[in-house]
């Protein structure tokens, strides 16, 4: 058969860790009550952290006028880029020769340049950084030539994540592992699948769902950034810029080697969101909290790390048990102690509550303990010693099963949010996985 040609990035990003030029426009300077008129770019910098910024240069201005706006502290400055005024901040500035040069920070992200509703496309790519490298998708056979596809399919939308052409993924791999640092390594496709067109803002909102699915495939922040849209000839109607997340893949649920886990998680991930406003909103909370608390060595503390994935469970608890089922009132959640609430959510999930060996430290430390002190179970045992965190009155010795419960705790997690989707497939469990290429069925699935 015949292969498609690959996709290709809409930008060189090449040059990283220096800053890429997005796009080249008109500026405008505003400053106590004067014009400046003069050029822009913007930049994708990497360094010390991906942002996206503007680089401005404006001609006309006295060395004087220049000393005093760079040492202007009043905020009375605005910035207009291609006739649109871009909400930010001057971050540095330097005169010389009667030109002003600036660096504007947004304030938000992402910048569009047009009114993105209006605008409509065919399809339209983005980028990803830091993505895992993956293999064993559904749709491989009709995949470019040398380049592992992963095709997420919604009820109306089908979503191509593809690898770098010409061995250009592993290259941006072996420069994190061996640097660390921010590098393109898939380019991402949005089309509806009814070939219908689509505009900016149905795009953006596709990507809102998408940094949440992307976060829990990855196990850490994630997000498709510097779209492009383009029409039915291949021109471009739309562009938005943002920065990417600088985030080495943590260890999650997700198998790299088993991708086709993504491609049968995703229909049902996006039916859940799409139920309605409150579960997208719950999916979304949640899986933030689960990607700050998957930290893999981060800079959050394993104990702050326990507190933000409970909270996550508590909070997947209460809207499909008081919100979505009806199976307790919320005075009724309310008075439930924590252990309880996480021991109804996973019961009826069908996750298992025994402490077993998989957590050696935390089985260790209930043997120890008086029988009037044991655990009866792990949500027990992880809200416990959350709490010995919180309130620190437990004369209980549990600082030894603090990465246990870290692990158990985001290991029910990963779960919770699978067994809400309605997902029945593999995933790598993190307390019994040797190695990532090792999966099982979850608890609850079909055994094969």
């Amino acid at each position: 058969m015949n292969r498609p040609e690959p996709l290709q990035p809409a930008y060189d990003f090449s040059p990283v860790p220096e800053p890429v030029r997005l796009l080249r426009g008109p500026a405008e300077l505003e400053w106590r009550d004067k014009s400046y008129s003069g050029n822009a770019d913007v930049l994708l910098q990497f360094l010390p952290r991906p942002r996206v910024t503007l680089h401005a240069s404006f001609q006309g201005t006295t060395e004087a006028e220049a000393f005093r706006f760079c040492f202007d502290e009043s905020g009375d400055q605005s910035l207009a880029f291609n006739g649109q005024k871009i909400e930010g901040f001057r971050v540095s500035c330097k005169a010389h020769d009667a030109i002003l040069e600036l660096n504007w920070m947004l304030q938000f992200e992402p910048m569009e340049l047009c009114d993105m509703q209006s605008k409509t496309s065919v399809a339209a790519v983005f980028h990803l950084f830091n993505f895992p490298d993956f293999r064993g998708g559904q749709h491989q056979e009709a995949a470019p030539a040398g380049c592992a596809l992963l095709v997420l399919e919604s009820e109306e939308w089908a979503i191509s994540l593809q690898e770098l052409p010409n061995g250009a993924t592993r290259e941006a791999w072996g420069r994190i592992k061996a640097e660390g640092g921010c590098f393109l390594t898939h380019v991402v496709k949005l089309e509806r699948k009814d070939s219908e067109l689509f505009s900016g803002d149905d795009a953006s909102e596709q990507c809102y769902l998408l940094n949440s699915f992307l976060s829990f495939i990855k196990g850490g922040k994630c997000a498709p950034v510097c779209g492009v849209g383009v029409d039915a000839v291949g021109a471009t109607t739309w562009k938005t810029f943002a920065s990417p997340h600088a985030v080495k893949p943590p260890y999650s649920w997700f198998t790299p080697f088993k991708a086709s886990q993504a491609e049968l998680l995703f229909p049902l991930f996006a039916k859940r969101w799409q139920q309605s406003e409150e579960w997208g909103d719950c999916l979304r909370s949640s899986i933030y909290w689960y990607a700050q608390a998957n930290t893999n060595g981060g800079s959050m503390g394993i104990d702050a790390a326990i507190i933000l994935a409970q909270s996550a469970l508590e909070r997947l608890a209460y809207h499909y048990l008081v919100v979505d089922r009806k199976m307790i009132s919320g005075k009724g959640f309310d008075d439930l102690r924590a252990s309880d609430r996480l021991r109804m959510l996973f019961t009826v999930c069908g996750i298992p509550n025994e402490i077993t060996e998989t957590t050696p430290d935390i089985h260790k430390a209930n043997d120890s303990f008086r029988k009037e002190s044991k655990w009866m179970d792990a949500p027990h045992a992880i809200t416990d010693i959350r709490n010995s965190l919180v309130h620190p009155v437990s004369k209980k010795k549990v600082h030894d099963c603090y990465v246990d419960a870290w692990k158990l705790s985001l290991w029910y997690l990963e779960l919770s949010v699978l067994a809400l989707c309605g997902y029945e497939d593999t995933y790598t469990s993190r307390l019994t996985a040797k190695y990532v290429t090792e999966s099982g069925t979850v608890p609850w699935g079909k055994k094969a």
